[in-house]
């Protein structure tokens, strides 16, 4: 079901479905798309139950079948992959988070061995958190869009930093962190 949301056309649709009940020919106005492109979309979303046909109007031997998102929001995880199970997600996060203390010394961060646990204990919370205000950042889009992607995802980062920064317990989680890792100085630098 998630491949579903993957597509823009789809989230466009659905978007304009949530309060509304529209025809397909709506839906093509709306969009700027053809009609057949309309129906090719709804219909997997029919079929998975996140629209539903509300009525059937005919007008001079044309027959247009009106529909509604069957509910007002659907929250997607973004960080789970359709193609690994709960445990690989899982382990793949944990490998990630590994290389990341790893690599960190490039940027001149020395991370204690004592500290290597409760550091990624923090990491794995800290993803978490970041992962909700970007989930709750894309949720809050209340109209459809026609922007560029570098300016949508640059809006919706800026919606999540704000998130973030209200979020007390991710505030601690990032001064914990900032405690717990220290920074060598950059040789060569200005600051």
């Amino acid at each position: 079901m998630a491949r579903l949301f993957a597509d823009e056309t789809r989230r466009q649709i659905l978007h304009n479905l949530r309060h509304h009940e529209l025809s397909t020919n709506d839906l093509a106005k709306a969009l700027n798309k053809s009609h057949s492109s309309i129906i090719h979309h709804i219909k997997p979303l029919q079929n998975a139950g996140f629209v539903e046909e509300t009525r059937v109007e005919k007008k001079r031997n044309i027959v247009q079948s009106y529909y509604m998102s069957t509910a007002n929001k659907f929250i997607i995880s973004y960080s789970l992959s359709d193609s690994l199970d709960a445990a690989e997600i899982f382990t793949w996060q944990k490998e990630m988070r590994n290389r990341i203390m790893e690599e960190l010394d490039a940027f001149g961060i020395e991370v204690p061995i004592d500290k290597r646990e409760r550091i990624l204990e923090l990491l794995a919370d800290c993803y978490l958190r970041e992962q909700k205000a970007l989930e709750e950042s894309i949720e809050q889009q209340a109209r459809p869009l026609d922007l560029e992607k570098p300016v949508y995802e640059a809006i919706i980062r800026l919606l999540t930093h704000v998130r973030l920064v209200k979020d007390e317990k991710y505030a601690r989680i990032i001064d914990e962190l900032s405690r717990l890792m220290e920074f060598q100085p950059i040789v060569g630098g200005d600051n």
